[in-house]
């Protein structure tokens, strides 16, 4: 059935809007690379563009929260470890490997942020301390 689309398919992507949904989509990510294809087939659009599209987001969301230069390093870690995933998508080369150390040190960054916020009984969003 060409051009079958389901009448449950959200045609906009969700955009993690807390540092904890960050965290859940990164690891979502690293399950995912190098290649970051859906092998299911039931969400084929998704590719290494709408992940990354997603992640870079995401950090505009809670830029408040980050603060400008945790922002702009996880915006560098971002576009860097997507560089080095579309570089090596079959693991050939290393730097696959890299790839998965800078969405490591995002969740690095990711995981500080909200232990800082836990500590200083800063609310969420909900006006609970959660970290996020």
């Amino acid at each position: 059935m060409t051009g079958y689309r389901s009448p449950y398919a959200n045609p906009r992507p969700y955009i993690p809007a807390s540092l904890s949904e960050i965290y859940d989509l990164l690891g979502s990510m690293i399950l995912k690379a190098p290649k970051f294809i859906d092998d299911s087939g039931l969400l084929p659009k998704r590719n290494i563009d709408t992940y990354f599209g997603e992640l870079v987001d995401s950090f505009g969301i809670v830029r408040k929260k980050l603060g400008d230069e945790r922002y702009t390093d996880l915006i560098a870690l971002a576009a860097k470890a997507k560089a080095l995933f579309a570089a090596d998508p079959d693991e050939t080369n290393g730097k696959a490997k890299e790839g998965f150390d800078a969405l490591y040190a995002i969740e690095d960054i990711i995981q500080e942020v909200r232990k800082r916020r836990v500590k200083a009984k800063l609310s969420d969003d909900d006006g609970e301390v959660t970290g996020d």
